[in-house]
């Protein structure tokens, strides 16, 4: 597959810190031509000095001609900078959450929309292999899910750890209504049911232990999903161990060949359910 990247395609990638270079990792590995851009320019010391690094977006998206955008900044800068890739007609992925409003998200969708340019939103979760390989035999009555993580993020443990299992809840159990959120110190508790599933889900910032797992109840059965050792164990004890594809490179070519509204679609369903409960 990366051969039939090549040649044909440049990316950039606005924000290259913790989370943009892995990004830029990735580009290589698919060797991918790839634009820097980021306004802090102490970012660009560890690039090769022929790679193209700019500090001005604009001043980028003008000179380079870049078919896809990716965007690895606060979330509270994702919005402007995909306008001025839409502006340009090109494709577009931002990293979760998209928008902090749904008015905003639904705003700049319809604009890609009426531009004929895909917006995108980043789904890491759906490409691990525990969600990639998971087979649901018979109805999931209860999943009881936990991201306990040790660091800190950007907003709030909700958008910045939730977001990630309320997309997977979404793409595996469809269409889903948020009835509660609680907040008890650094622990975040979301309560949320699609048609004939309830989801029950704790995130914590700064938490002593990491902890990332899902665990999906019918009657006295229930299946693992451990997402950090990325493996199922399935309740006759069948384990299906992580099988080593990477999640963001496979992320980033689905999305160079096949772009598409879908995680868009979801991040605005989303949006309007964190809407209903002001958090």
């Amino acid at each position: 597959m990366e051969k039939a990247l090549e040649c044909v395609l440049k990316v950039g990638i606005v924000g290259i810190g913790n989370m943009g270079s892995k990004y830029v990792n990735k580009f290589r590995e698919l060797n991918l031509d790839y634009v820097l851009i980021d306004s802090n320019q102490s970012q660009f010391e560890k690039y090769p000095e022929d790679v193209p690094k700019y500090t001005d977006l604009e001043d980028a998206l003008e000179k380079e001609n870049i078919n896809f955008l990716f965007v690895a900044t606060s979330p509270t800068s994702h919005i402007p900078i995909a306008r001025k890739a839409i502006e340009r007609n090109i494709n577009v992925m931002v990293e979760k959450p998209p928008a902090l409003s749904r008015r905003d998200f639904e705003d700049i969708l319809d604009f890609a929309y009426k531009n004929n340019v895909i917006l995108a939103v980043s789904e890491i979760e759906l490409n691990s292999s525990s969600v990639r390989n998971l087979k649901i035999n018979g109805k999931v009555e209860n999943v009881e899910g936990y991201r306990l993580n040790l660091g800190k993020g950007y907003i709030n443990p909700f958008f910045d750890l939730a977001w990630h299992d309320l997309y997977i809840f979404n793409y595996l159990f469809g269409n889903f209504s948020i009835k509660k959120v609680s907040i008890e110190g650094n622990n975040v508790y979301v309560n949320a049911n699609s048609d004939n599933t309830e989801f029950n889900l704790q995130v914590a910032w700064l938490n002593p232990f990491l902890k990332r797992s899902w665990h999906l109840k019918s009657g006295s059965e229930e299946t693992l999903l451990d997402f950090v050792e990325d493996k199922i164990i399935y309740p006759s004890g069948e384990v299906v161990e992580k099988d080593n594809i990477d999640k963001l490179k496979m992320m980033i070519e689905k999305f160079i060949k096949n772009p598409s509204y879908e995680s868009s679609l979801r991040a605005l369903n989303i949006l309007k359910e964190i809407e209903k409960i002001n958090i």
